[in-house]
């Protein structure tokens, strides 16, 4: 039986290949198929490699033993409310009580941008970009003197990455570490600080999402990587003027790629940046695409050159994700701008803004039986109540306290 089952496919394979439509069709559903086989043979929480470490307490030991320093907790109503110490920006006020003012003063980050239209310049400068120590626009032909955008000539992409980077070095400005990032992307400053803080900005690391295409792995430029100081001065070892970055790659939308290879060559190799849970903090897509599980199609070189992947859906993005890629309008720059430094819900914590009202008690004159009916139907719109579960816990703003 075995035997005529195996004549049977020989021969349908044989007269299938003399069909060339047939073939075709055949052809086209078996690649589909071993495409969603891939997909699907993913662990069970939809992950090539879900990061097994736990969390190290890196940044918790740097601020301990290295800055004498510990986080506490931050009543975020004291800002908004009671202490605004002398200025109408509540925001400035707020600032200088927070972790993300210290690490500000302290990891000093240049966010570099490749633009080609004045536009995003003008809404990077006004959103994200403030929170930059420095913000720098390059452009390989246009050139703005009343805005900061660099006229950087050159014949190739990565010219103009490596000429950029040179030229920022050059100016001699404080800075750890250099964000580079596409005019689409929606950068997180306060959250790559937090990130690289306890590293050792002097010594060479390569940062991003990390992919192989030619058998090298780099990261991928729509992700947006950063480069430490160290890194820098590696490169402009390798790379000391003008006319060695444009031999150093000639075809345009590689500058990632080609960056990627030359700092292998010089032992610089990217690493795996997801956190503990293996969540993505440098992030290649859009919200729209990374939150909707299945978005992300399966035939997409994410699933297969992604050295370190994180799942899609609600739980694809690191709750301190550094870059998300994709915002095609300005207007989402504003948008975004908002729901990160502006909306401020107030789930927990607060003592002036954030206590409910309180119950009105029963009216004085009223008869035992009025006051039991009340006091019933005061229990029964309880009971509908939908006061936040988390409305008590503690703040999420944290203070940093000198160590006695």
């Amino acid at each position: 039986m075995f035997r005529r089952i195996k004549q049977w496919l020989i021969s349908f394979l044989f007269h299938l290949c003399q069909d060339q439509k047939s073939l075709f069709g055949v052809s086209f559903l078996l690649g589909m198929a071993l495409a969603v086989t891939f997909h699907n043979l993913q662990d069970s929480n939809g992950v090539k490699e879900l990061a097994k470490y736990n969390y190290d307490f890196a940044y918790e030991k740097w601020l301990y033993f290295t800055k004498n320093m510990y986080s506490s907790i931050l009543d975020p109503d004291i800002g908004r409310y009671k202490e605004k110490n002398g200025s109408s920006d509540i925001e400035a006020a707020i600032h200088r009580h927070t972790e993300a003012g210290f690490l500000y003063d302290t990891v000093k980050v240049v966010c570099l941008v490749f633009i080609s239209d004045e536009k995003y310049a003008q809404t990077i400068n006004d959103t994200y970009g403030r929170h930059c120590n420095h913000l720098r626009f390059f452009h390989q032909t246009y050139e703005n003197k009343d805005f900061p955008v660099t006229k950087m000539k050159t014949n190739s992409a990565f010219g103009l990455l490596c000429k950029s980077l040179l030229f920022i070095d050059d100016e001699k400005v404080d800075y750890d570490w250099i964000m580079v990032a596409t005019e689409d992307a929606f950068v997180i400053p306060e959250n790559l600080r937090y990130f690289v803080a306890p590293m050792n900005s002097s010594i060479p690391h390569y940062l991003g999402h990390a992919m192989r295409f030619w058998s090298q792995v780099y990261n991928w430029r729509d992700a947006g990587y950063v480069l430490s100081k160290g890194t820098i001065q590696s490169l402009k070892n390798k790379f000391p003027n003008a006319e060695s970055c444009e031999a150093g790659g000639k075809y345009w939308r590689m500058d990632d790629w080609y960056l990627g290879k030359h700092l292998a060559e010089l032992g610089i190799k990217p690493v795996d940046t997801r956190d503990e849970q293996g969540k993505g903090r440098f992030n290649g897509y859009s919200f729209k695409k990374l939150l909707f599980p299945g978005a992300i199609s399966v035939f997409e070189r994410y699933w297969k050159d992604s050295l370190y992947l994180s799942k899609d859906g609600p739980q694809c993005c690191s709750n301190y994700a550094v870059s998300f890629h994709g915002v095609l309008s300005t207007s989402k720059m504003y948008q975004l701008e908002y729901l990160f430094y502006h909306l401020r819900p107030f789930y927990n914590g607060g003592n002036y803004g954030n206590s409910p009202a309180p119950t009105p008690k029963p009216q004085a004159f009223l008869s035992w039986e009025e006051a039991a009916k009340h006091s019933e139907w005061e229990k029964m719109m309880n009971a509908e109540l939908t006061t936040p579960p988390g409305m008590f816990k503690p703040p999420i703003d944290n203070d940093l306290e000198q160590l006695n």
